[in-house]
């Protein structure tokens, strides 16, 4: 297990990626282009978006550089 990869379940892990992709199609910006900006390698980012896995830095840089914020929400 790489150092700071954190490891859920599929459904949230995919659930996570989905609003990341999501995120950055909304701006209408590549996956390269996202990566040269916040200086997060392609493959990290494309693994959390299709639910690979979340690293937690490389997760809050993302959210950061979109604008948003996460909430969690137990329903």
């Amino acid at each position: 297990m790489a150092k700071g990869c954190y490891y859920m379940d599929k459904k949230t892990l995919r659930e996570i990626g989905h609003g990341l992709w999501q995120l950055r199609v909304e701006r209408h910006m590549y996956l390269k282009s996202v990566a040269y900006q916040t200086k997060i390698p392609q493959r990290v980012i494309e693994g959390m978006e299709i639910g690979k896995f979340i690293k937690y830095a490389d997760f809050r840089r993302l959210i950061e550089f979109y604008g948003k914020e996460m909430k969690i929400v137990f329903e």
